[in-house]
């Protein structure tokens, strides 16, 4: 079912399509068309003799300029119509008010039009010859004139009609021509060297489809197809890149027509970002864009015709699908990855048929001045909710095949991002990666420590010059690392990454009185949280808040629980705040720490690290307490509770009292017996009390 277009209503620059809302130019006046006698006319008649007498006095020009066309046409250029035509008339709009371009597949033709800068005689001449185009500034995507040849590829009679005057190429027409002047030519003819001047009204007579463009565009391709081209017109088509958009926002509208299909793609500014609209959907995007100005060395090597020392560079971002790698772009994609999120577009110097960047200055220096834009706009993808959101944007690590130029792009920014503001502190405002303290490595490694990391992150007034909870992910630790490790600067250290006690301490260093309680609920509920894995074997630090408002470990075997039973205290015990035992999720945390209320066994535990562990020489008195401990224990239960202090850290043996009073060493008394008396005033110092260790 043949479309409708609407050509009644809207402003110079758009028109509007029924079923798809599309805008669409508004009509043009006829007249605007010349005839068979125009300028254009008169100029393509004096080339073709030009052309035709070079051909009579080197007849070996045919065969280069036929070879020419067919390995351009079948060679890289041979699945590339589409994008050749789409570019042509991309860079048509570029001076101009227009802002649409329409491509239509039919049966017959292929058409390609848009309401741009009509042609003039250079833009002839370059379709004619190769590498003559008068599009020589980096800006404009069309450069050497051999993307037109490409259409050879699907038809052997292409047409151009334009304001200016209009005109074909025909395969027969031009071999018998060229027979004519150089007769030893032989086997292969070209094409795209004899213009024939053409009415375009006249043609429009007995075509609907182009009589219908005529009333609103400027520049219109027909290609009478050849057998078999559909199919690849068809694919191109489907697989046409809607991004392209992205590069030429000179252009709003771009239809492409397959009978009854159509893809219709739009674009728009929404609050600083593109949408692209697609028909089956939308995407958000970023566009940054920066020209670099070419050093001498660059500008030796930069591509043939190009006669700006001015380059610009685009970084285009997809808002939805920053983790995906992305690749460079030559206004159409290449096939040289980036690793980069998004499109690295820019006038990249290329194989002929755009797949490949080059090695070179040109192109070196071109990815350094993107790598300077990337590093300078990268905050910019950050979002209040996800400050360090954008580092996802950045290339992934590196792997065995990737390809130079991605490499180059990844070592630049890794060398260069410790010296920008990219990296977000506990407010979200970014800074240098030397300003900020990271959480333990063990937390961030795997995704069992979430959960302690949120909990340290809910505290609102944790301290703001630690990592913000959003960066602190493998994958962007990783990338995080890897700038750090690429940094030549003696000075740079890199983000610090704390120890577990300093991470857990940082959340009450400077409180007191209510504040205090409230941070050290805060911590220890985020000490327990951390996986015990993690945290065995761990200092936590001094976080717990005892009844005497100071700061210990949360230690089994030091801090206890309140108790009621005031006859099991000790000199020495720290007992936790009666606010925090009394909060249950802090109780709970307690409970998971192991810290408990003091019982029989917590007391010999505290008394043994007391009296065999701790470097401080014990009173007296606790050796009196140890053993009345012990002995109100199970033998064997007591004997383990020793010897596990004694594992931990020993410092003196066991103490036993003599005879005399005094606590002397196990191995410097004996039992009463044989050697030393039970009675008397003999050996007291040296007999140990039976009395009273019985």
């Amino acid at each position: 079912m043949r479309r409708e277009y609407d050509f009644s209503k809207g402003e110079r620059g758009k028109f509007y399509r029924q079923d798809a809302k599309l805008n669409l130019p508004p009509p043009s006046r006829q007249d605007l068309w010349a005839g068979g006698e125009s300028r254009i006319a008169h100029f393509i008649k004096e080339e073709t003799e030009r052309t035709l007498s070079a051909y009579h006095e080197q007849p070996s020009l045919v065969t280069e300029h036929a070879n020419q066309e067919h390995d351009t046409a079948h060679g890289g250029y041979a699945h590339r119509q589409l994008f050749e035509l789409v570019q042509n008339g991309a860079d048509a709009l570029t001076r101009s008010d227009g802002a649409s371009i329409l491509v239509r597949l039919t049966g017959e033709y292929l058409y390609c039009a848009d309401d741009g800068e009509p042609i003039d005689e250079d833009g002839v001449r370059a379709l004619m010859f190769s590498h003559l185009s008068s599009k020589r500034g980096t800006s404009e995507i069309g450069r050497f004139g051999l993307g037109f040849k490409s259409v050879l590829g699907v038809t052997d009679s292409p047409e151009f009609y334009s304001h200016p005057g209009s005109f074909l190429f025909d395969r027969q027409s031009a071999a018998l021509r060229i027979k004519e002047v150089a007769p030893a030519a032989r086997d292969r003819y070209p094409v795209l060297r004899l213009p024939i001047p053409v009415n375009a009204r006249e043609a429009s007579e007995g075509d609907e489809d182009l009589r219908e463009m005529m009333t609103w565009a400027t520049n219109i391709v027909r290609l009478p197809l050849i057998r078999g081209a559909k199919e690849n017109l068809v694919k191109q088509i489907k697989d046409f890149p809607p991004e392209f958009l992205l590069f030429v926002d000179h252009v709003r509208h771009l239809s492409l027509e397959d009978g009854d299909r159509s893809r219709d793609f739009a674009l728009q500014s929404v609050n600083g970002e593109f949408r692209l609209d697609t028909g089956e959907g939308s995407s958000r995007w970023k566009c940054f864009k920066t020209t670099h100005e070419l050093s001498d060395k660059a500008q030796k090597d930069r591509r043939s015709l190009d006669d700006s020392g001015n380059v610009p560079i685009w970084w285009a971002v997809p808002l939805d699908r920053l983790n995906e790698s992305g690749y460079y772009w030559s206004f159409f994609p290449t096939k040289t990855a980036s690793f980069l999120s998004g499109i690295l577009n820019a006038p990249w110097k290329t194989n002929e048929d755009r797949q490949n960047l080059l090695p070179g200055p040109y192109n070196d220096e071109l990815i350094d001045a993107a790598v300077t834009m990337v590093a300078h706009h990268l905050p910019e993808l950050a979002t209040k909710q996800e400050p360090a959101r954008h580092l996802d944007a950045l290339p992934r690590r590196h792997e065995a095949g990737d390809n130079e130029h991605g490499n180059r792009l990844r070592e630049r920014l890794d060398e260069v991002l410790h010296q920008y503001s990219v990296v977000p502190d506990q407010d979200g405002a970014l800074r240098r990666i030397t300003d900020v303290s990271c959480a333990p490595q063990k937390l961030i490694e795997d995704r069992t420590g979430e959960v302690a990391l949120k909990k340290w992150a809910s505290f609102d007034r944790r301290p703001v010059a630690w990592l913000h909870h959003s960066g602190l992910t493998t994958g962007r630790m990783a990338k995080i690392d890897r700038w750090i490790r690429s940094s030549d600067a003696p000075v740079i250290r890199g983000i610090r990454r704390s120890r577990l006690s300093e991470w857990l301490e940082a959340l009450v260093e400077g409180f007191d009185g209510e504040d205090a309680i409230l941070a050290s609920m805060k911590v220890l509920q985020t000490a327990a949280a951390i996986p015990e894995d993690k945290r065995k074997g761990q200092q936590l630090g001094e976080i717990l808040l005892t009844q005497g408002e100071v700061w210990c470990a949360p230690d089994p075997e030091k801090a206890f629980l309140p108790s009621l039973d005031e006859d099991m205290r000790l000199d020495g015990q720290l007992m936790v705040h009666t606010r925090l035992a009394s909060d249950a999720e802090t109780a709970a945390a307690l409970k998971e720490l192991g810290i408990k209320h003091f019982s029989a066994e917590s007391r010999l535990r505290f008394l043994a690290k007391k009296t065999l562990v701790d470097d401080d020489m014990p009173d007296e008195a606790l050796w009196g307490e140890f053993w009345d401990a012990s002995r109100e224990m199970d033998p064997e239960q007591a004997d383990k509770i020793i010897k596990e202090a004694i594992a931990k850290g020993y410092q003196r043996p066991s103490h036993a009292r003599a005879r005399s009073g005094d606590w002397r060493p196990l191995h410097s008394v004996l039992l009463p017996g044989d050697i030393v008396l039970s009675e008397g005033d003999r050996d007291r110092e040296a007999t140990i009390d039976i009395e009273f260790h019985c």
